[in-house]
């Protein structure tokens, strides 16, 4: 924003205000003229100054508004500065690749008021086309009805034009799971590796990316065997950012297999299990990075890093661990999520329907 004051050559005093408009994202100027009834040029200024002055405090605290010429854009960009204020800073920054980076440039010169269901299903049906998966889509939906929402709550809309389409439908994903064997060689190949505790706790405690970036040694005690998970490191806009878990239950103690103590005491050092060199957190994307780069040098099958959860997860099933401890030990705050962790594997399949025998013996 950026403001001004001048006397034009008809004598009168202009002040103005260039701003981005509220309503339609787009760039204005607006110009206020001081009543020339008052005697002094002084007295003119003050007067044109002050009607702008005025105009710039409603932009501010967002009070100024237009309901008529209200844009979709303009909604938007107001619903993500005033709205999502408070919420988490990773909230914001993914609100925004969505709102700036999909829905803005698809539908946001559409006025606020005439919005209708069917340009909601235009924009879902292009995003499918530019093969956008079915969560990027229904995370736009989803935006879009909450941000709708707030519209009606401030009387710019009657209805919410999300309403009236289908939400998108998300596939299922199935992740890639290693077999016990391929994750054996994926530890033998970490030997010395700088990743080495990351995968262990990985692959047989289950922990998240950020909780692995968050945890210090400290959090590990040996003499018990538990590691406490009581940090998170998301990526934000304004770089690694620790925070408390993800939820209530992500906070918690969880008792490390004793096979891999000993080769977690080999690997102590102060502080942070894996940071950089200068002490400050990696990005959660660049430990994504780095497992990849070293399965393909090493030529290993290709999984995501919170595909070892997936592993852990099975691997409890697997041996007999319950679906409420498993819960417990991955942080889980209900059942059902444990549940989308049960990716039967063929033998674990077989054993089921091999038990089914028994109805025809004897």
């Amino acid at each position: 924003m950026r403001t001004g004051c001048y006397k034009r050559k008809d004598g009168r005093w202009e002040a103005y205000v260039i701003y981005t408009d509220p309503d339609t994202a787009l760039g204005r100027k607006k110009s206020f003229y001081g009543d020339t009834g008052l005697r002094t040029d002084k007295k003119q200024k003050a007067d044109a100054e002050k009607k702008r002055d005025g105009f710039v405090d409603k932009i501010e605290t967002g009070d100024y508004s237009e309901i008529k010429k209200i844009t979709v854009a303009g909604w938007l960009k107001k619903f993500l500065t005033v709205y999502c204020a408070t919420k988490a800073q990773t909230t914001i920054d993914g609100y925004r690749v969505y709102i700036e980076g999909h829905i803005i440039p698809a539908i946001g010169e559409h006025k606020l008021a005439g919005l209708k269901p069917i340009h909601l299903q235009r924009f879902y049906n292009s995003e499918h086309e530019k093969n956008y998966s079915g969560k990027t889509i229904l995370q736009e939906h989803h935006i879009l009805h909450r941000a709708f929402r707030k519209a009606i709550v401030d009387g710019l809309i009657i209805r919410n034009p999300c309403d009236g389409v289908d939400p998108p439908q998300v596939e299922e994903f199935n992740p890639v799971i290693y077999t016990e064997k391929q994750y054996k060689t994926l530890l033998n190949k970490l030997k010395g590796h700088k990743m080495e505790t990351v995968i262990l706790l990985a692959g047989m405690c289950g922990l998240r990316r950020g909780e692995l970036l968050g945890l210090t040694w400290n959090d590990i005690d040996f003499k018990t065997g538990i590691v406490r998970i009581e940090r998170n490191v998301v990526a934000t806009s304004k770089g690694p950012e620790t925070k408390d878990p993800k939820s209530r239950t992500s906070t918690r103690t969880v008792t490390i297999p004793s096979k891999i103590i000993p080769r977690l005491k080999k690997l102590r050092q102060a502080g942070k299990v894996y940071a950089r060199e200068d002490g400050k957190d990696y990005h959660p994307g660049s430990l994504s990075k780095r497992f990849s780069d070293f399965l393909t040098d090493n030529k290993l099958p290709h999984i995501r890093l919170h595909d070892l959860r997936h592993f852990n997860a099975t691997m409890m099933l697997r041996h007999g661990v319950t679906e409420r401890e498993a819960s417990a030990r991955l942080g889980h705050s209900d059942l059902l999520m444990t549940k989308k962790y049960q990716h039967i594997v063929q033998d674990m399949d077989r054993v089921s329907a091999n038990k089914l025998n028994k109805i025809l013996d004897g």
